[in-house]
């Protein structure tokens, strides 16, 4: 069972500004020696970072003049350490060992769950007094939500790396079919089932052919993004934990508004409104199928009908326009659930750290030259500003991050500034993306029951059966949508997976629930 819905899936389509906080291996440190106008250079106290995304090592002139700029702002001598493999396993792995090895590591980021662990193991420093020594900038620029998202048990775990988005996943519908087709935009589940039937059966792609898909995915497990989408119109918190009437948590697929939303997916699936392909696709499939104009609607990221779809879908229809909505139900909550303001920190080790040079590193950062400077470069040097504070680089390609110079090797700190664009680069992505955070972010919302607590699985009796539960849950919801066994079977499914440790579970959750619901009483 996912004890996090939609944000696994959803974090891993978040684009380039979690990926700029993202970090990943051995990079040559930059030139430090020399002098400057004829004085000799301040060789700054080394500190060491982890960063896991190589993409951003480019090794040129321009990337050793921003360390510079850096030391000479900060007194930080900044080497970056990269890892292949992404954020999650090789980078981990790297992660372990260089704090095992006693090599010099100082900062790296962490999943806000992976710094409590690593808090309760004694490995990372909480940055309270740090801050208020070192770091004015960070406090007077980071929303308080985002340290109150990063502190456990009133120790400020890290520096949060801000969320740009309020609402990560909705039902992007198209508009300009709803309009060729002369439907209004759908407010219910009900009126959106004629949306799908009018796009299987009306053409709305006008080619003469039918070969439209009513209902498709993007980015992420297919069927978790249909319970993440669609969830709210059935259940009453989403696809997350919800109470019953004593009060105790209980998974979503327990509440009888599962069953429902299982009912109406097989309904749909047997008409021929969902993409035959959905549960075996792959992204590239389902970008593909956007691109080639056969989507009417997508369950998705925001960003999920934009990147290697949209970009490619308005060469040969300039004025497509997929839509966020949310579909009422009849019993559920009718709120896409919202996003943490902060779903990652960066920490300081205890180990090998000189914390006082790492928070001025990250302080700078709290400024907006300091921010602009690791994320982009020197400017005049690396990028110009083009109207609108939207950013273009002087390389081959204007717009083309992976061909500046200089791109986000240095950037730890992610603040959404106010007045300022959110995903600043002065290309056609970079403005769709500006636009579907507005409008999902209009979208109604809520906050989940626990959104805040922080569950340590590991200490849970039932932690070495949960793959199993998953397994199983998983395997038993793809049998169901592909009419393998009826939905009323469902009961009987649960059941057993109340067996199998579900209870043990249920129990292990409530109790450290409890437990935080205690701790806030007694702020």
């Amino acid at each position: 069972m996912r004890l996090r819905p939609w944000i696994r899936s959803a974090l891993a389509a978040m684009l380039p500004v979690l990926a700029i906080a993202a970090s990943a291996c051995d990079s040559t440190a930059p030139e430090r020696d020399g002098s400057n106008n004829g004085q000799p250079r301040n060789p700054g106290i080394q500190i060491v970072g982890l960063n896991c995304n190589p993409s951003f090592d480019r090794k040129t002139a321009e990337e050793r003049r921003v360390h510079d700029r850096i030391r000479e702002q900060t007194g930080a001598d900044v080497r970056i350490v990269f890892s292949d493999g992404g954020a999650g396993g090789p980078c981990r792995s790297k992660r372990n060992m260089m704090l095992s090895s006693g090599e010099q590591l100082d900062f790296a980021e962490l999943s806000i769950s992976e710094a409590v662990q690593a808090f309760n193991e004694g490995l990372i420093l909480p940055l309270n007094g740090l801050l208020d020594k070192y770091g004015p900038n960070l406090k007077k620029n980071v929303v308080p939500e985002a340290f109150e998202r990063a502190t456990y048990e009133g120790n400020i775990l890290g520096i949060p790396i801000e969320n740009g988005l309020l609402t990560l996943n909705a039902l992007q519908i198209r508009a300009d079919w709803l309009a060729k087709l002369q439907l209004p935009i759908p407010k219910t589940v009900d009126e959106y089932e004629q949306v799908l039937k009018a796009f299987k059966e009306r053409d709305p792609d006008g080619n003469g052919m039918p070969d439209t898909v009513p209902l498709a995915v993007a980015s992420g497990s297919s069927f978790n993004m249909l319970e993440s989408v669609l969830g709210p119109s059935f259940l009453p918190q989403a696809f997350w934990w919800w109470q019953d009437a004593d009060g105790r948590l209980k998974p979503p697929e327990l509440h009888p508004g599962y069953k429902a939303f299982l009912a109406r997916l097989v309904d749909w699936n047997n008409k021929g409104y969902l993409w035959t392909d959905m549960l075996l696709s792959t992204t590239t499939k389902q970008q593909e199928l956007i691109a080639g104009n056969r989507a009417g609607s997508v369950a998705a990221t925001y960003s999920g009908t934009i990147v290697n779809a949209g970009e490619i879908l308005r060469k040969t229809v300039p004025d497509y326009n997929y839509i966020p909505v949310v579909l009422e139900g009849a019993h559920g909550i009718n709120r896409l659930p919202a996003a943490p303001i902060a779903y990652a920190v960066w920490v300081i080790f205890k180990k090998n750290a000189d914390p006082a040079t790492v928070m001025k590193y990250f302080d700078y950062q709290g400024t907006y030259e300091g921010s602009m400077l690791t994320w982009f470069g020197i400017e005049g040097d690396n990028y110009t500003t083009a109207p609108g504070g939207m950013v273009e680089f002087i390389a081959e390609d204007k717009t083309d991050l992976a061909k500046a110079n200089y791109y986000a090797k240095y950037k730890t700190v992610y603040i959404n500034w106010p007045g300022k664009p959110v995903w600043p680069i002065n290309a056609w992505v970079s403005g769709e993306y500006n636009l579907k955070r507005e409008q999902v972010n209009r979208l109604p919302r809520f906050e989940p029951i626990d959104s805040g607590v922080f569950y340590d699985m590991t200490k849970w009796e039932s932690y070495p059966k949960l793959n199993d539960l998953n397994a199983y849950l998983n395997e038993q919801k793809v049998r169901v949508y592909n009419g393998e066994i009826p939905v009323d079977s469902w009961d009987g499914i649960m059941e057993r997976w109340l067996d199998m440790g579900g209870r043990q579970l249920i129990d292990d959750r409530n109790r450290q629930y409890a437990a935080a619901a205690d701790r806030q009483r007694l702020r």
